[in-house]
């Protein structure tokens, strides 16, 4: 008899214990439930927006990384711009920059996509601009 009584006693606590896993799996399913149902509302401050689309229109897109051809350096901007306007009249077809890196002015030409492409026109550019060399660039993207 005694036999008969401790497994009805282990059968009452296998079955409390189904009961208090089924019970908990109810109720964390009904937690998960009422989550899903629940409203976020999310408040942007509106000075961000603004500091973000200030910081996104300064990104040039229509520049990429590329070759130009240095034809002159000089520290005075009178001759720089004389040696611009000299490339011009030769190529027009290639655009010229005069540029400011302290303490030189600098005229860079072209934009070429692969440096081949530079070397080809350099050829032609040396016999106007001998100490003309290739340089890596940020150069305009064609249109």
């Amino acid at each position: 008899m005694t036999l008969v009584l401790v497994e009805a006693g282990k059968n009452t606590k296998n079955a409390m214990a189904k009961i208090l896993k089924i019970a908990f799996l109810f109720f964390t399913c009904i937690g998960f439930y009422s989550q899903t149902n629940a409203q976020v509302t999310i408040k942007i401050d509106e000075t961000i927006n603004e500091q973000l689309r200030l910081k996104n229109a300064r990104i040039d897109t229509t520049r990429i990384s590329g070759y130009r051809i240095q034809i002159a350096f000089n520290s005075n901007m009178t001759e720089a711009s004389k040696s611009k306007s000299s490339f011009d009249s030769k190529f027009p077809e290639y655009g010229s920059y005069l540029l400011y890196q302290q303490p030189y002015w600098k005229v860079r030409v072209g934009n070429f996509y692969r440096e081949i492409e530079a070397q080809k026109l350099l050829d032609e550019v040396r016999v106007y601009f001998p100490d003309a060399f290739v340089v890596k660039d940020n150069i305009h993207r064609p249109k």
